[in-house]
């Protein structure tokens, strides 16, 4: 009973919770979905509205957009640059027409070192000194332009390598590639970017072929660089044989029976040795058109400045003028004097030609020499130049001789003892007809010992020797001829510009050309002296290594303390401080001012002050040129001016003064050279201003030099800084005639009539006082020039008493 009551209530409960459990199931089903759907619809009204809000905002960013996004126009202004860009690479990848030229002279380069190789390696037993040197002179000029070209080409590399990474920079634009992997805009700039791909493509291979080019050219010239250098060690060991050889017994006494005969083979090699030289010589003459270009336009300007002068000297009537200034060569000859000019300082633009060119050129100069000699020289001195000339194109061909015998020894010294004899003759004829005579004395007879050592040196064996110092000898003679007319030629071309520039000023003065050529006689030698040793030095076949050792010797650093300095820096410095002094004292020379001009003849006080300051002006910049070019270091200058600083604060005030003072008044201009001034109790005209002191010219001739300082430091009365005008005070005691009016109107009659008077302004006549007998006059009138005052005073004076006499009026 108990256990199925049990049983039944556990039955009841089980049902029970059952039923519960599926009422509690139920029951919370039905609220969570209500409670979904609620939430579900708020999320999608809330989604519509973020939507709608988000579209708002991308109207708002799409309107206001950041400046940062590309647009067409960025894409299309990065296109135009592109464009610029390979555009300026095709146009700079082409090569220059030097770079161009460099292909050709390659080729020569390589035909002549072929020839010079040749004949250095396989044929130098044949070589003499003149041949060695035609070759080393040779090398030395490829060499220099294997520099030149070298240089060249690496610039022209650098260029295309700049564009090239110009290029690089195009290829890493990340705005060009956006625009490629972009279809639509590859679709919108399709023309555009056709045309650059084209033009990207032939800018690329157009630079690519010049790299290539400019690197197989720098290949090309190091490989003749470095042929060059070898050979050029060679020739120049060839040359100390050489040179010791030549000194050495060649051949046999003259007076010994010659056995020396060359075989068929040695004869082939110097006949090999003389086609290289000449050779080599044509391919220098080739390659020397612009040097002999320059020349021909140095002819050209000294034949426009003589034709210049010559025509204003026409023009004005004034030929007759040069008639007593002992000219010879000008003004007729002025055609034949500029070649003279032109081919005597050929050796200054080509310090390294060969010795075969300098006598080419010597040989025109001289041929033109006799032209214009033919008229101007006595017959006698130049019949002497004519038999000169003859043995000048002797002695050219005993260079070629092969295998010299007793004949061609004995006609060698034949030439020697003509050329003595000549020069003697000549020696006796130029003191009356040559100018230079002191040069020309001193060049015949070294020529003439010359060619007596020329002469002992054949008899003892040592022909080429002998061979060297005749034909030396000979060209140093015609070359010191030669130049002593081209000095002649300058001096007379200067004084030419003298007299036409002072015919332009209206200077009628007699010239007192003395100090002109005394000024010029000294450069003018100085210039011939050095083209001379230039052209004998080259003839000796030592020029070359005359130049290296002076190199050496110039170039050496040298040390004081702990200052350095190299000769050659010192010597620069004092020539072209020299040269500025020689510029600054006869440039005026040029514009018609002798520096002995009389009062009267300074007509242009500007031309003449704007020389002063040209002066200066020339003298500064030789100063700063001479410490740039002497290679001083700066610091060095600084210590040297800080102690001249010093010296100046103890001891220099005074000079410091003058030259400022000098300065000042150059600038400032209170007076001009020509100006009539009174500077304390000194009167007189301004003669010259310098740096440190002017110079005034009292009217009885004294040259009065003043300190600068002094005359910035008194009270300067100008006469004529504005005009040359000067009022003249003249007091007069008249009788005879008491007619005021009458008095006057003679008075001022006479004193127009002396021509003295400046017209715009009438004479004043003042009564000063009134007596029974006349008056007492003050007389004022301008007279026009203050330098003519006296002139005026006597000469209205003795008008006045004529006028008054004739009116019954006399003078107390």
């Amino acid at each position: 009973m108990p256990v199925g009551r049990l049983s039944i209530l556990i039955s009841c409960l089980l049902l029970a919770c059952s039923a519960l459990a599926q009422h509690t199931q139920h029951t919370p089903h039905t609220d969570s979905s209500k409670k979904f759907n609620i939430a579900d619809s708020a999320r999608r009204d809330t989604a519509r509205r973020d939507t709608a809000r988000f579209r708002r905002n991308n109207a708002l960013r799409d309107l206001f957009a950041d400046s940062a996004k590309l647009t067409s126009s960025d894409f299309q202004l990065q296109i135009e640059k592109t464009y610029l860009i390979m555009n300026n690479v095709r146009n700079k990848s082409e090569l220059g027409l030097r770079v161009k030229e460099i292909k050709q002279d390659l080729a020569d380069n390589d035909s002549m070192l072929a020839i010079l190789k040749d004949n250095v390696l396989n044929n130098s037993a044949a070589l003499n000194l003149r041949n060695l040197q035609v070759f080393k002179t040779l090398l030395l000029h490829i060499q220099e332009a294997s520099k030149e070209e070298h240089q060249l080409l690496d610039s022209t590399e650098g260029k295309l390598v700049d564009l090239r990474n110009s290029m690089k920079a195009l290829v890493g634009d990340t705005t060009m590639r956006q625009l490629w992997r972009d279809s639509a805009l590859r679709a919108q700039f399709q023309p555009q970017l056709k045309g650059m791909r084209e033009l990207f493509t032939g800018a690329t291979q157009k630079l690519r072929g010049a790299m290539a080019a400019v690197n197989l050219l720098q290949t090309h010239v190091s490989a003749n660089s470095l042929t060059t250098a070898q050979l050029l060690d060679k020739v120049t060991s060839l040359l100390n044989t050489s040179a010791a050889r030549i000194f050495g017994k060649e051949y046999n006494y003259l007076w010994e029976k010659d056995t020396i005969s060359l075989s068929n083979s040695a004869r082939s090699s110097i006949g090999k040795a003389y086609d290289g030289e000449r050779k080599a010589l044509h391919y220098y003459f080739k390659d020397s058109n612009q040097k002999r270009l320059f020349l021909l336009l140095i002819g050209l300007l000294f034949f426009i400045w003589l034709y210049r002068n010559i025509r204003t000297l026409k023009r004005l009537n004034a030929m007759e003028s040069l008639a007593n200034m002992e000219f010879e060569y000008l003004p007729n000859n002025y055609i034949v004097a500029s070649f003279i000019m032109m081919f005597a300082v050929a050796p200054l633009f080509d310090l390294h030609a060969p010795s075969v060119y300098i006598e080419s050129m010597q040989f025109l100069m001289l041929v033109i020499l006799t032209v214009i000699c033919w008229k101007k020289w006595p017959r006698r001195l130049f019949l002497y130049w004519i038999a000169v000339m003859v043995l000048y194109i002797c002695f050219s061909f005993t260079h070629h001789m092969a295998d010299p015998g007793l004949g061609q020894r004995t006609w060698l010294i034949l030439l020697n003892i003509l050329s003595v004899v000549f020069g003697m003759l000549f020696l006796s004829q130029i003191q009356r007809n040559l100018p230079m005579r002191g040069f020309l004395r001193f060049v015949i007879n070294l020529h003439n010992i010359m060619n007596l050592v020329s002469v002992i040196c054949n008899m003892a064996g040592r022909v080429s020797l002998a061979q060297i110092l005749g034909s030396t000898a000979i060209f140093a003679f015609t070359q010191a001829i030669g130049l002593a007319v081209f000095s002649k030629i300058c001096m007379e071309a200067i004084l030419q510009q003298i007299v036409a520039s002072r015919l332009r000023r209206n200077v009628q003065a007699r010239l007192n050309y003395q100090p002109v050529l005394t000024g010029f006689r000294r450069p003018i030698l100085f210039l011939t002296v050095i083209l001379w040793l230039i052209v004998f030095f080259t003839n000796l076949n030592i020029y070359t290594s005359v130049m290296d050792a002076l190199g050496v010797f110039l170039t050496t650093p040298r040390s004081i303390g702990s200052a350095e300095f190299t000769l050659g820096g010192v010597l620069l410095f004092f020539f072209i401080i020299w040269l500025a002094h020689l510029l600054q004292k006869y440039v005026g020379f040029f514009f018609g001012d002798t520096g002995t001009a009389e009062d009267d003849e300074i007509h242009n006080k500007g031309a003449r002050s704007r020389l002063l300051i040209a002066r200066l002006i020339l003298l500064c910049l030789g100063y700063l040129l001479a410490v740039a070019a002497s290679g001083v270091p700066v610091d060095k200058i600084t210590i040297v001016l800080g102690a001249l600083g010093v010296g100046i604060g103890l001891g220099l005030q005074n000079i410091v003064n003058n030259f400022v003072s000098g300065i000042i008044l150059i600038f400032d201009r209170p007076l001009q050279i020509g100006d009539v001034v009174q500077i304390g109790d000194k009167q007189g005209r301004v003669r010259e201003i310098g740096l440190r002191s002017s110079t005034l010219m009292t009217g009885d001739g004294a040259e009065v030099i003043i300190p600068n300082g002094d005359v910035l430091g008194q009270q300067i009365v100008n006469w004529t800084l504005s005009n040359n005008q000067q009022r003249i005070q003249l007091n007069l005691s008249v009788t005879g005639n008491n007619d005021m009016e009458v008095v006057t109107n003679t008075v001022k009659k006479a004193i127009l009539a002396s021509g003295f008077v400046y017209e715009n302004r009438e004479p004043s006549v003042l009564f000063t006082k009134v007596h029974d007998e006349g008056f007492d006059l003050t007389v004022y009138f301008w007279c026009v020039d203050i330098g003519k005052a006296g002139e005026a005073k006597s000469a209205v004076n003795l008008l006045l008493y004529q006028h008054l006499k004739s009116v019954g009026i006399q003078l107390k």
